[in-house]
């Protein structure tokens, strides 16, 4: 569901601070458009958002199965960048890259592969977590962008992941650590800006007390109508509150007509 989909890009953006020629000019879900923000902050840049999120719907599942979401990635440069680099005596170097048109273009390919390995290959706890919520990566698409706005010439990129997603943990149940949940919760926990989001994540999820037949409904993705009928649901009393029964008599036509309490209240009722 889009809790998934929230921690997803939150793993993703931290995995890729300081893993990049971007730094830490990594930007969850800017608001101004991309030629604004590179207007401004000329230094390489990246902006994460995801657009596309679908999921496989049976009857009225909304939480459904076999997410995929749309990772967005925008890479966008404006100015000479500086990369560190071997002088092949075993020293280190740095190499200008420059404005132009052939440095900006070098630029966006390195980029795009540090963001690629950041995210798949790194050893990283935030990398590793983000490839927990990410079992599966099924398309991967790169677009070429450019432009010069109010005199400033850039070029950018969109980088397009589209992923499979874990489920988000069943309503009332407590989230194991170790699990893909319970690695992201702990490191966002951890993070000083992303602690909040991670406690009100919890009280979404495990907050709630919820009886072991609803959470085993909202896990089979099975409506609560039909786990009546399969006889699944607590029968309940005059006041609303579930009772305990030994057995139940229906009618021919399937209709329940009374519930029997003991065998002994069986047998006076036969």
């Amino acid at each position: 569901m889009s809790l998934t989909r929230l921690v997803m890009r939150l793993a993703a953006a931290r995995a890729l601070r300081g893993r990049t020629l971007a730094g830490a000019r990594v930007f969850d879900s800017a608001v101004d458009p991309i030629d604004q923000t590179i207007a401004e902050n000329r230094q390489p840049l990246l902006v994460l958002t995801t657009d596309e999120h679908e999921t496989d719907i049976t009857g009225r599942d909304l939480a459904g199965d076999h997410q995929r979401c749309d990772l967005v990635i925008e890479l966008a440069i404006a100015a000479r960048v500086e990369v560190p680099a071997r002088d092949g005596q075993g020293g280190q170097i740095t190499i200008a890259i420059p404005h132009t048109d052939e440095g900006l273009e070098l630029t966006l390919d390195i980029m795009e592969h540090q963001v690629v390995t950041a995210l798949t290959r790194d050893n990283s706890a935030w990398s590793r977590a983000w490839m927990k919520l990410v079992p599966r990566v099924t398309r991967r698409l790169s677009r070429r962008g450019a432009s010069s706005e109010n005199g400033v010439r850039f070029a950018a990129r969109q980088l397009v992941l589209t992923c499979d997603l874990v489920d988000t943990p069943a309503i009332g149940a407590a989230i194991p650590p170790g699990t893909a949940w319970g690695e992201v919760l702990a490191l966002m926990e951890s993070d000083q800006n992303l602690a909040p989001i991670a406690a009100m994540l919890r009280e979404q999820i495990e907050g709630e007390t919820v009886p072991d037949w609803a959470r085993t409904a909202q896990m089979l993705g099975v409506p609560l109508e039909v786990m009546d009928q399969l006889g699944v649901l607590p029968t309940l009393d005059a006041q609303g509150d579930p009772v305990t029964m030994d057995a139940v008599i229906f009618d021919e036509e399937g209709e329940r007509i009374t519930v029997i309490d003991s065998p002994m209240a069986a047998a006076e009722e036969s």
